[in-house]
């Protein structure tokens, strides 16, 4: 408990500072070294050889009744889980992986597997060429908030917050449109946009991120949820093994 009161009061101090600073660039380019300090003690923990465990609880608020359909005319459901499992090899790089979405009762609605530079979809029976890679699990917030400050002229807020019993450190990104944009997801449109990252501020990783939406009459959506949990130095479980040794 004390650790947890020291590591809040820690990045309390340095929210403070970063806050403080004078002009909104000075703050921006703040902003941009913690996102990175936390990704870099992130990339050390889950870039290293064995198998990365990723776990995602997404949830869907849109007006419709699914995300659209498959190929083999599966549709994809607004809850889902997301199973991932990487596999590092000495170089660092990914080069094995399953990943499968599940539906809310825990029927495979997609499955995926990387091997042998072949990428499987087990579901609509396509394969495409996919070399190794770097994995990075931020799933490309850094980006985002890159083009949301360059394009923008915004910035980005930060606070933190408890959660699940971890210190997390919040960038949120928000956005008035400049003019009202319509989508297949909702029957108003979309008046302004925003993104919420929850970052582990011990460890780095990534455990929430959020999209959410006013619509024309002034009412918030949350567009998007997905909880996500990291693991390091695990091993997968025999039908996970079953994936990557072909027996599909």
């Amino acid at each position: 408990m004390l650790k947890k009161i020291l590591v809040l009061l820690v990045v309390m101090s340095i929210l403070a500072s970063l806050l403080s600073a004078c002009g909104g660039s000075s703050a921006d380019n703040n902003a941009k070294k913690l996102l990175m300090g936390l990704n870099n003690k992130a990339r050390t923990l889950y870039n290293q050889p064995g198998w990365v465990h990723v776990t995602e609880k997404i949830v869907y608020d849109t007006d419709k009744q699914d995300r659209g359909t498959l190929s083999n005319g599966q549709a994809i459901p607004l809850v889902q889980t997301v199973d991932i499992w990487y596999h590092i090899n000495e170089s660092k790089l990914v080069y094995q992986y399953v990943w499968i979405m599940s539906s809310q009762d825990g029927e495979t609605v997609e499955a995926t597997v990387f091997l042998n530079s072949l990428l499987y979809n087990l579901t609509t029976n396509v394969s495409n060429p996919l070399n190794p890679y770097t994995l990075t699990l931020d799933y490309q917030f850094a980006d985002e908030m890159d083009y949301f400050i360059s394009s923008t002229g915004n910035h980005p807020v930060l606070t933190t917050t408890e959660l699940g019993g971890k210190t997390a450190t919040i960038f949120t990104l928000d956005e008035k449109l400049a003019s009202p944009s319509t989508t297949e997801d909702y029957t108003q449109p979309v008046i302004a946009i925003g993104s919420v990252a929850y970052f582990d501020s011990e460890t780095g990783l990534l455990l929430k991120l959020v999209r959410n939406v006013t619509l024309a009459d002034g009412t918030k959506r949350t567009f998007y949820t997905d909880n996500i949990t990291i693991e390091t130095g695990v091993q997968p479980p025999l039908n996970i093994q079953d994936y990557v040794n072909g027996f599909w």
